[in-house]
């Protein structure tokens, strides 16, 4: 799947600003590009409503084709197969970051 991207150049900075960034992007693990890019998604995906959210995943499911009562059906199967492993899902969710969250939005991207 071919992504297109944009850039952006910010200009009048305050001094040390710069470096002040790549120090905090590297205590991350992140490249100052990264996490820029994670602030501003964040920042977007914050203003939209949880119904905007969704709306992927709506979409995505209405043209799957699949009933609700088959999505019920498949959420308890999961529950049933593996509930200590959705457990231990739910317990990694509750220490994620709002990076993870947008890894995953992206993720989801890509499979449509």
């Amino acid at each position: 799947m071919s992504t297109q991207t944009e850039s952006i150049e910010i200009a009048g900075l305050p001094p040390g600003t710069k470096k002040a960034i790549e120090e905090l992007s590297r205590s991350k693990g992140k490249s100052a590009e990264e996490y820029l890019r994670m602030l501003i998604e964040a920042e977007i995906l914050s203003e939209q409503t949880f119904s905007e959210i969704l709306a992927p995943i709506r979409q995505s499911f209405r043209e799957s084709g699949m009933s609700e009562q088959q999505l019920d059906a498949l959420f308890e199967d999961l529950h049933m197969k593996s509930n200590g492993e959705l457990q231990r899902e739910f317990e990694s969710w509750d220490a994620a970051s709002d990076e993870d969250f947008l890894k995953l939005e992206h993720r989801m991207a890509e499979v449509e």
